[in-house]
């Protein structure tokens, strides 16, 4: 297992494995943010009144979350940042 950079090509994979969001305990502000891959029920994971959005809400504490599909569609891959944890 290692950090590897972020790319669409690893996001594919990721996908392919069974895995929906990447999470990182870096802030917002981290302009090299590193990824654990995760997989969440999106429907509930966003509902407003969820406890892990509150959790992940914080005013100016907030946490850098990617989900893998929207990445793949709206972000191109040379405007990827950070690693990501993969096996």
């Amino acid at each position: 297992m290692q950090f590897v950079k972020l790319t669409h090509s690893v996001l594919r994979e990721l996908k392919l494995k069974g895995y929906n969001i990447l999470r990182s305990t870096s802030k917002l502000t981290n302009e090299d943010p590193t990824w654990m891959p995760d997989t969440v029920d999106l429907v509930a994971f966003f509902d407003l009144g969820s406890i892990e959005i509150e959790r992940i809400s914080i005013p100016m504490e907030e946490l850098h979350l990617l989900v893998i599909d929207d990445a793949l569609k709206n972000i191109r891959n040379e405007d990827l940042i950070g690693s990501v944890w993969v096996e």
